[in-house]
């Protein structure tokens, strides 16, 4: 996307976006001299470390080291992708993009979503005809209001003799057969095009960006099945989506939970109840992805809340919920509703206060998983085979630090040791053993002090900039990284560029530490002298490449070929030895 936006437009989009602003959607931020402070929002702390420059046009948290500027603090925290970001910002900017030039999978792709937004205001206009008049009862009868049915865009796709009014319409849109049926809307059985849904309320399915890309339809009859998804198509995949999740998306970041259902109407009960974050698997069971999903919606840190039926089945629905949310690495809390109940009919039969008191009262899975395993009192060979079994599905967590609290937990209660969790440590231990985990890199601690110092007053002050281009000290840094970085500040500076924007554009470890460099540096009491501080590096690094030239000079001298090469080197040592300083 960035090869395919010119960088001009770009900047606009960044000249016209407060970082600040944005920022303050998700976090509480405070002034703090030329720049804001708040708690970051990537990771849990008590103390502010997260500090944004308007100025400049980036941010760092000097916690967990996160950083960069308003493209990706959204990527980040909405969990979009960079094309995804660009769109939000430009619209937030009121910046037109460019067309862009679809390659033929992304041409595909938006030509089914847009047949999908067509379909979607078809069903709409079928819901408020007389056609929707049995429609709207049944939803009216279930206790569904208006304002419900308005906001999840709920419709109607009617039942005809020859059900084709879905086809019909299309055809007079100009949408061609193929991709017609393509999109899954229409069917095709014998060379005959059909509506795939017939009689049946439509729930329109959204990506998390809003955009439709599948429907659930609910029979008014007696056809079976019940419910109908659409099939899977390149837009749509029925184990990878969840219903509600856009329209939520407010309410789930606001109240940093969400609860995972199974139908749409159990979803929408809840959500006009008062609970608002709750959403739905597509009548499905739970998967990876699907968690995934609401963890890029939800965040890290927000509370996941499942609810399953308080018998038998609905046990052991929780049970295998356990080793899902293990590939996934998103935990939840199962909740367990009396028997014969879904949640649609507790929150009518209890009220909102109590279904919230039951999911306040949920066990963490892990303890849930592990209690039935394994009661309390169990016999030593009951609690062996259960350290076995969370073993397994302990293998499948990819994140070290997930694995090492959920094992010394698992092992409290089992009452063994962590240890016999570690891979290969059981029969059944995974092949590959979780990652050990990984040090930030820390390049810069191997950088040459004085070039790093000086890179950073470049970067924070033109004056330095400049007066390092004018003693040629560009060619006597030894590190080619901080050479070409500092070369390019230089330039930045010298043509009025954006030092956040150059900053962007350096590798991404250099980028990294500037950042925490020139915003530590703005919130210091006393800002530091930069010329001054340039002056001494400079000297430094004069004297360094001084004594590596001499060096290198030594070194020839002692395997010249002839005397006259010999003498030449001593009149390059001489000369060398008597220039001294001149910064």
């Amino acid at each position: 996307m960035a090869g395919l936006i010119p960088e001009e437009t770009l900047q606009t989009i960044r000249d016209r976006i407060s970082l600040v602003d944005l920022v303050s959607n998700y976090v509480a931020l405070k002034q703090n001299g030329r720049n804001h402070i708040g708690l970051c929002p990537f990771h849990n702390e008590k103390t502010p470390s997260f500090s944004v420059s308007d100025e400049r046009g980036f941010f760092k948290c000097f916690g967990c080291g996160e950083g960069g500027n308003a493209f990706t603090f959204l990527m980040k925290i909405e969990r979009l992708e960079f094309p995804e970001a660009v769109e939000e910002l430009a619209k937030r900017a009121g910046v037109e993009l460019p067309k862009r030039r679809e390659g033929r999978g992304d041409g595909v792709r938006e030509r089914l979503i847009e047949l999908h937004e067509n379909a979607a205001e078809f069903f709409r206009q079928e819901w408020a005809s007389e056609r929707g008049e049995q429609a709207r009862r049944y939803l009216e009868k279930r206790g569904l209001s208006e304002e419900t049915i308005e906001h999840y865009g709920i419709g109607l796709s009617p039942a005809s003799g020859s059900g084709q009014t879905l086809t019909r319409w299309f055809g007079q849109q100009k949408v061609s057969r193929r991709a017609a049926v393509q999109s899954g809307l229409l069917a095709e059985r014998e060379g005959r095009v059909y509506d795939r849904f017939r009689g049946r309320i439509m729930f329109p399915i959204r990506d998390r960006r809003g955009r439709v890309i599948a429907f659930g339809g609910r029979a008014l009859g007696d056809d079976q099945p019940k419910y109908l998804n659409s099939p899977e198509t390149p837009i749509f995949t029925k184990g990878d989506g969840v219903y509600g999740v856009s329209e939520a998306r407010k309410a789930i970041r606001d109240a940093n939970r969400v609860v995972l259902v199974e139908g749409y109407m159990d979803a929408l009960m809840l959500v006009q109840a008062g609970i608002p974050y709750a959403v739905a698997t597509l009548g499905t069971a739970l998967t990876a992805q699907q968690l995934r999903l609401v963890r890029g919606v939800a965040g890290e840190q927000a509370n996941v809340f499942f609810f399953f039926d308080g018998d038998r089945a609905g046990r052991q629905a929780a049970s295998r919920a356990f080793g899902v949310c293990a590939e996934a690495g998103v935990w939840g809390r199962p909740a367990f509703l009396p028997d014969g109940m879904d949640p649609d009919d507790y929150v009518r039969a209890h009220g909102v206060e109590a279904t919230l008191e039951l999911l306040d009262r949920a066990p963490e899975l892990l303890d849930f998983y592990v209690g039935e395993l394994a009661p309390p009192g169990s016999a030593l060979a009951e609690r062996s085979r259960a350290a076995k079994d969370v073993q397994r599905q302990l293998g499948k967590i990819s994140d070290p630090v997930q694995f090492n609290v959920l094992a010394q937990r698992a092992a409290q209660r089992l009452g063994v040791d962590a240890a016999v969790f570690s891979p290969g440590a059981a029969e059944h231990a995974p092949s590959q053993p979780p990652p050990a985990a990984q040090p930030r890199s820390r390049s810069d601690a191997v950088w040459p002090v004085a070039e790093r110092i000086l890179m950073e007053s470049v970067a924070a002050d033109g004056d330095v900039a400049r007066w390092v281009v004018e003693h040629q000290l560009l060619d006597k840094l030894s590190h080619d990284a901080l050479r070409d970085a500092t070369a390019r500040l230089c330039d930045g500076w010298e043509v009025g560029e954006s030092i956040g924007v150059i900053v962007d554009e350096l590798p991404e470890e250099i980028a990294d530490h500037l950042r925490g460099a020139l915003l530590a540096a703005d919130e210091a009491s006393e800002p530091p002298n930069r010329m001054q501080a340039a002056r001494e590096c400079a000297a430094r690094i004069a004297r360094k490449h001084k004594s590596e030239r001499k060096r290198s000079l030594m070194q020839a001298l002692a395997v010249a070929a002839d005397e006259e090469q010999s003498n030449q080197i001593k009149r390059q040592i001489n000369e060398l030895v008597g220039e001294g300083e001149r910064l």
